[in-house]
């Protein structure tokens, strides 16, 4: 089971609005506990709205039961690439003329 937590934020083009981790560690918990309910063996992952970077996941993660992991997308392809080529401007428009 996938818990998705609406689109990923963070960084120029992420979602603009989510819920907080409160709320997402809140609602992943309940979607576990029903999807547990139904099915003691199933796997439960988050994914996605402010889980966004290590330690957001790691938040999530922490403060969970029976949650066993995270499933990153954006925040392993858009995000890190996104930040990469921001230093990278910057280190270019610095160079002084």
């Amino acid at each position: 089971m996938l818990l998705l937590k609406g689109l990923t934020t963070k960084e120029t083009i992420g979602a603009k609005t989510a819920l907080t981790l409160d709320e997402s560690v809140k609602r992943v918990q309940e979607i576990c506990d029903f999807g547990k309910s139904v099915n003691p063996d199933i796997l439960v992952i988050c994914h996605g709205g402010p889980i966004a970077i290590p330690k957001d996941a790691a938040y999530v993660l922490e403060r969970t039961e029976r949650v066993v992991g995270f499933f990153g997308a954006s925040s392993i392809e858009r995000i890190p690439t996104e930040i990469a080529i921001k230093e990278q401007v910057e280190s270019f428009k610095s160079i002084k003329l």
